[in-house]
């Protein structure tokens, strides 16, 4: 496979796509990530997967719901299905890492997504059309948990209307359908 490279331009991050869910039948998607000092994820969810990350140069934070703490090259972390979690760029100098999600699901897809979307509106966050529509299609999957509830609630239910209505969603015709 070739690398997939996606970058959110806005804040220097950086994911490769170096084993692709399609290779593995489904059963694993493997990547190695970049990250500035002060870099990361928003606190998130893979409801039906793990996520595991291994630190090669430079030093992470990690942070789920109950617990706080550093990975230094060598270390790693799987978070398992449904534990929340963030990590961030703890150091002074580019965070590498690798890590895999799996099974994959809709993960390469919804990341695929977001990542453009951060990116066609300039920012470190998605349009809010997309996020609406990426979050509601694949909520058994991810969440992200830095968007309030009742955004989620009720803001969201009004965007996926009128983005029906005005076209904002033929770019995710071909979107996978959700796990249930």
């Amino acid at each position: 496979m070739n690398k997939e490279i996606l970058k959110i331009n806005k804040n220097g991050e950086t994911l490769i796509i170096t084993g692709s869910s399609i290779e593995s039948k489904g059963t694993i998607t493997t990547f190695e990530g970049m990250e500035e000092p002060g870099i990361g994820p928003p606190m998130h969810v893979h409801f039906k997967q793990e996520e595991m990350v291994k630190v090669i140069k430079g030093k992470m934070r990690v942070k789920t719901l109950t617990k706080e703490f550093s990975l230094l090259p060598g270390e790693e972390y799987i978070f398992l299905p449904g534990e929340a979690h963030q990590f961030w760029n703890e150091g002074d100098d580019l965070l590498h890492y690798t890590g895999h999600v799996k099974p994959s699901h809709n993960y390469e897809y919804f990341i695929r997504q977001l990542y453009q979307s951060c990116n066609e509106a300039n920012d470190d966050k998605p349009n809010p059309f997309d996020g609406a529509f990426l979050l509601t299609r694949y909520k058994a999957e991810m969440d992200m948990l830095t968007i309030p509830k009742p955004v989620k609630k009720f803001v969201f239910p009004l965007l996926l209307v009128i983005g029906k209505l005005i076209g904002k969603f033929k770019k995710f015709a071909d979107a996978p359908p959700p796990v249930k």
